[in-house]
């Protein structure tokens, strides 16, 4: 009974460690406030074809950007 405790216990801690060190995620005007990190991010996401809440708002934030350019310069 005492082992399976401790298997208990021991696997929440993990679970509870593993679901803590997810990064957080930054919003899509956080990315267009700061073009280096969107590039970064962008391109690692691009490459990896990960669908994370990161890389959603990186894709929006490159999209946007890109839709100003084009108003901008068709002006």
């Amino acid at each position: 009974m005492l082992s399976k405790k401790i298997i208990l216990i021991s696997t929440l801690t993990l679970c509870f460690s593993i679901i803590g060190c997810k990064e957080e995620a930054k919003t899509t005007k956080w990315y267009k406030d700061h073009p280096d990190e969107l590039k970064l991010v962008y391109e690692k996401c691009q490459k990896s074809g990960d669908a994370s809440e990161n890389c959603k708002n990186a894709n929006e934030a490159h999209y946007q950007i890109k839709q100003l350019r084009k108003v901008r310069t068709s002006s």
